[in-house]
């Protein structure tokens, strides 16, 4: 994972660098969108655990920098943290979720570009305090769930993306479609458990056990913006996108880690740098 962020932290440089030395004759162009977008739809993990997700916030800042036909883009979310309310039937409470896309993308005649780069997913589960009314089960061995569980991951791949850029007047419309076919992560989980055997009299000790588990996953983000030029140096954003995201287990064929689908509309500011 972290030689394949390595890899587009050197592209990126190397791009810069190329564009820096031609600035003189043809400019850097570089423009920052801030943009919120609440998703809408299900949190589904093993077991068939469904959890609704309503509104979950999604600020995204998003920085292009182009050089004639040439641009990176950087997508990032912040840490940001959203709850499942109390109708979670797996004791999840909140979930913490950061991101970063950063893709190189060449255009071509009519508005066309491709790209390809990078994602990256950190994720942290927080549990309710479970006294033993949970258990977790590991070959075939019952570890009761004596406090609060967490889960966290961190998961990435290659990023493919082909979209088109019309534009008419002070307006644009911008459509992409991106997918990471392929993506590779190692999700943890640390639970505390009493004790087996209690040292004399007493409550027994708590413990922390934690279990790691491969998974690889794939994704489809779809998204579909327009953009409305307010003067010079800045630009209205709305839209909508679509984001179908699934992971699964290595050593448990069938067995769904993480699975997040919906839809998130868009509105932001586009400003000139």
């Amino acid at each position: 994972m972290i030689h394949g962020c390595t890899r587009a932290v050197v592209l990126t440089v190397a791009i810069l660098t190329c564009t820096s030395a031609a600035a003189s004759a043809d400019p850097v162009q570089a423009t920052f969108t801030l943009s919120m977008n609440p998703l809408f739809g299900q949190h589904q993990v093993d077991g068939g655990q469904v959890d609704q997700l309503s509104a979950a916030p999604l600020p995204l800042g998003e920085l292009v920098i182009r050089h004639r036909d040439d641009a990176i883009r950087i997508e990032g979310l912040p840490p940001v943290t959203f709850g499942y309310g109390a109708g979670s039937g797996d004791g999840a409470q909140t979930t913490q979720l950061s991101l970063v896309n950063a893709t190189y993308r060449r255009s071509f005649a009519g508005g066309w570009f491709v790209g390809a780069g990078q994602t990256l997913y950190n994720q942290f589960t927080n549990y309710a305090d479970a006294h033993g009314a949970f258990a977790y089960v590991r070959n075939n061995v019952v570890f009761p769930i004596d406090g609060r569980e967490a889960q966290y991951s961190r998961v990435t791949g290659a990023r493919f993306e082909v979209g088109r850029t019309a534009k008419w007047g002070r307006d644009s419309f911008e459509l992409s479609v991106a997918g990471n076919p392929r993506m590779r992560g190692v999700q943890y989980t640390r639970i505390p458990t009493a004790a087996f055997v209690c040292p004399g009299l007493g409550t027994c000790p708590l413990h922390q056990l934690t279990f790691s588990d491969p998974e690889n996953a794939a994704q489809l983000d779809l998204s579909a913006r327009l953009a409305h030029r307010l003067n010079r140096s800045a630009e209205l954003i709305y839209g909508m996108r679509y984001l179908n995201y699934s992971a699964h287990y290595d050593d448990f064929p069938g067995k769904i880690a993480d699975r997040n689908v919906g839809f998130a509309p868009t509105i932001g500011v586009r400003l000139r740098l």
